[in-house]
């Protein structure tokens, strides 16, 4: 498996990744009726947007030597007013590669991206009840605060993790 920086041509394995990846980790968290209707074609005209923004988007891709997505993380500049310089807007694994040291691979590959553009701090969003989150926690990252989000016709909790000094995900 490689990371590489995403391409507008990745956004239709890129939704898939993120659909699939909804529907197996949020099975009993998110509303079951909200999880089957999400939509591949509509998240790909949005990964097609969002690819064509730049470099104030980054985005990389989990890719084996077919030329498959198994994973991406996306992210930039912070979107809220909490006191850090970037966010980690979006990252999914499939489900048959999760716990095999993917997923701290990208954060580091992100994290280093990140410092190359000047940025020294991170957060994250993640939902109380994703398990995934203990990977941000086992990486330094902090609890700072966390909100109640609406997901379809669900109110749930979302916790916000953050990194004051990047360095400390790459070391």
């Amino acid at each position: 498996m490689k990371i590489r920086h995403a391409e507008v041509k990745d956004a239709a394995q890129i939704a898939k990744v993120q659909v699939q990846s909804w529907q197996a980790s949020y099975k009993g968290i998110v509303d079951s009726n909200y999880l089957s209707k999400m939509s591949i074609d509509e998240r790909t005209l949005r990964w097609e947007e969002w690819l064509l923004q730049g470099p104030s988007h980054i985005v990389f891709v989990l890719e084996d030597d077919h030329n498959d997505i198994w994973g991406f993380i996306s992210g930039g500049r912070i979107r809220s007013d909490h006191p850090y310089e970037s966010e980690i807007y979006a990252f999914y694994l499939l489900k048959e590669i999760q716990q095999k040291g993917y997923g701290t691979k990208m954060i580091k590959r992100f994290s280093q991206q990140l410092v190359k553009q000047g940025q020294k701090s991170m957060i994250v969003w993640v939902l109380k009840d994703n398990p995934a989150k203990k990977a941000y926690i086992s990486l330094g990252g902090i609890k700072i605060d966390e909100e109640l989000i609406a997901i379809g016709s669900q109110s749930l909790m979302e916790e916000c993790y953050a990194w004051q000094d990047l360095q400390l995900i790459l070391d």
